[in-house]
């Protein structure tokens, strides 16, 4: 069954927050409060999705990925000025390694390269080194843990980052 990736659409919010969430409650038990990944983060993430999908506040992408019928996984990124922001990319728990985030987050670069964009970046979570490892076989300049929230919650971060959107598109084509 090949992978089919679309550009999300609002009445995917519902789908896109469960996927959200399930790779957060897999990915970041320990690293946030339980009391967050099961009690606020459905519904905060429920919220976000809708409200990103419907009013679209920021210029840039969404892209779902679909495995028959069902959604895999998902990759928002949006435009600053040159810069590609990766914003979120998450594929469902179980289902990782499989190639759906190289696929995604390269499709998502392509688009907003189409539409200007010369560089990328993203943030991953410090202690997810699962993600930090794969952003650097796709050349991502790493940089140092950085302090800030997400959704509420206080993390630490660091920045990924590609001066060339286009050694991404290329990197991201190519399985390791």
């Amino acid at each position: 069954m090949p992978l089919r990736l679309r550009a999300a659409r609002q009445t995917d919010a519902a789908t896109i927050a469960a996927l959200h969430l399930a790779s957060w409650q897999d990915s970041y038990r320990g690293l946030l409060e339980d009391a967050f990944l099961d009690g606020e983060a459905p519904d905060a993430m429920a919220a976000h999705w809708d409200r990103a999908l419907r009013l679209r506040p920021l210029p840039g992408v969404v892209v779902l990925a679909l495995l028959g019928g069902d959604a895999v996984g998902f990759c928002a990124a949006w435009r600053h000025g040159r810069i590609a922001h990766v914003d979120n990319l998450h594929v469902r728990p179980g289902l990782r390694g499989a190639g759906i985030g190289r696929t995604l987050l390269r499709e998502a670069a392509l688009r907003l390269q189409a539409r200007g964009c010369a560089e990328a970046d993203l943030r991953v979570f410090a202690e997810n080194t699962g993600a930090l490892r794969f952003y650097r076989t796709l050349g991502a300049q790493v940089g140092p843990p950085e302090y800030g929230t997400s959704f509420g919650q206080p993390v630490s971060e660091r920045r990924c980052a590609w001066e060339d959107i286009g050694r991404l598109i290329a990197a991201a084509a190519n399985p390791r």
